[in-house]
């Protein structure tokens, strides 16, 4: 794409010339997500559920929708993605008697913000759990997600039966250093990077290091973690390493990298098995 190629040109030029201007670029650039669309497909789905809208504490409107009764399912899309790339877990859940819910959080689809973050996902989340009339039994995350669904369970304050995590980094440098492949920055704008990051959150880029955080789970619910031998955005190692840290079950697929393992039908299938 010729946007990514400018990108990656400015960057290699500011981590030679003026790495600090390039730190704060990146900055503005680490919470922006790219913005899809919804199809027809997704349209349709959402006519058929029930939509709720929330706001964040910043003020941000996102939306949710449920399908079906029962037990709820929720279900944490990753960056620059939407909520209905699950789309193939509502009727399969669903005839499990579970009730499916869904969000597109801020800065994704039709939900407000041009930028966001893992914590306000997070957020996101404890919004819509404190909204629901049903317990939540199981949440599923993908990616950056998943990583908002630890880092939920993490705090003690919501308990769940399972947990299911797709391509979802466990370490924080993996995070760190797919993105600065991404926009071509160095050694000298990562820093920088980092140092606004610990100004702005008053912590270490470390703590998003989730094979650490998912320790701090007191009641931990049975875990299914899913990787791929193919997924170039995250090593397939570190969902043995996160399965092996939680004695959780794992599913690894071949050639499905790093998005579609969501989509794919089997896949959907075996975690809605692990879910029932």
């Amino acid at each position: 794409m010729l946007l990514q190629k400018i990108i990656r040109t400015v960057f290699g030029l500011l981590g030679v010339l003026a790495p600090r201007l390039g730190g704060r670029l990146a900055y503005k650039l680490f919470f922006k997500p790219f913005r899809l669309k919804s199809h027809l497909k997704d349209l349709e789905l959402k006519q058929a559920a029930r939509q709720y809208e929330l706001k964040t504490d910043s003020g941000k409107r996102f939306h949710f929708w449920v399908w079906g009764e029962g037990p709820a399912v929720i279900l944490a899309h990753g960056w620059s993605s939407k909520g209905l790339h699950y789309r193939n877990f509502i009727p399969e859940l669903n005839q499990r008697g579970f009730s499916v819910v869904i969000p597109d959080f801020p800065g994704h689809v039709a939900s407000e913000g041009k930028s966001t973050n893992v914590l306000e996902f997070k957020e996101c989340l404890i919004k819509i759990i404190s909204s629901l009339d049903t317990e939540v039994h199981t949440l599923v995350g993908h990616s950056l997600g998943a990583m908002a669904c630890i880092l939920l369970l993490s705090d003690n304050e919501v308990k769940v039966n399972k947990l299911v995590v797709h391509n979802s980094a466990v370490y924080s440098d993996t995070i760190m250093t797919r993105f600065m492949e991404q926009i071509n920055g160095n050694a000298r704008i990562e820093k920088h990077l980092r140092d606004l990051l610990l100004k702005r959150f008053n912590q270490s880029f470390e703590y998003y290091s989730t094979i650490k955080r998912i320790k701090e789970v007191e009641s931990m619910p049975e875990v299914l973690v899913v990787g791929d031998e193919d997924d170039i955005e995250v090593p397939v190692n570190e969902a043995k390493e996160l399965a092996e840290a939680t004695s959780g079950e794992l599913l690894i697929t071949q050639g499905l990298g790093h998005n579609n393992g969501i989509k794919d039908k089997d896949v959907v299938r075996r975690v809605a098995e692990f879910i029932a």
